[in-house]
């Protein structure tokens, strides 16, 4: 039923460029609660920053 919700477009959270369904969550990693964000319907993750070398 919360996803309904969400599905109205009154969501602050970005929509999943993968499934273009869900919305993008952020999820506690470390430190930093912003560092993944997980898509709320198909589990797509995508990470903040970028790998160093």
């Amino acid at each position: 039923m919360a996803e309904e919700m969400m599905a109205e477009d009154n969501c602050i959270f970005p929509k999943c460029p993968s499934c273009e369904s869900g919305y993008l969550l952020p999820f506690s990693y470390k430190e930093d609660v912003f560092e993944k964000w997980k898509c709320s319907k198909c589990g797509h993750t995508i990470e903040k920053r970028e790998r160093r070398n």
